[in-house]
């Protein structure tokens, strides 16, 4: 279940993402249509803004999850999480 609830999670995350950039790009284009500059870095900081906070969740289940596992279960439960995360992620 990791491999998918990593995808969950990032999907998640760059959806939102999208959904702010989209809010951000509808706003700046009504104020081309009246004469105002369009700012290139309020997207570009979006985006970032994006990555940096909500790619925690996915990373941290990704680092910690084998972790984990090794530590409460051991090598051998350890092992096989990290077989069942790689067939099931091809």
């Amino acid at each position: 279940m990791v491999p998918y609830a990593f995808s969950a999670l990032t999907m998640s995350a760059v959806g939102q993402a999208a959904m702010d950039m989209i809010d951000e790009i509808k706003r700046q284009f009504e104020g081309a249509k009246k004469g105002q500059a369009i700012d290139t870095d309020r997207c570009v900081a979006i985006s970032t803004n994006a990555s940096l906070k909500m790619m925690m969740a996915p990373g941290a289940l990704v680092l910690f999850t084998p972790f984990v596992c090794g530590m409460l279960f051991g090598k051998n439960c350890l092992s096989g999480l990290l077989a069942g995360i790689i067939v099931s992620g091809i």
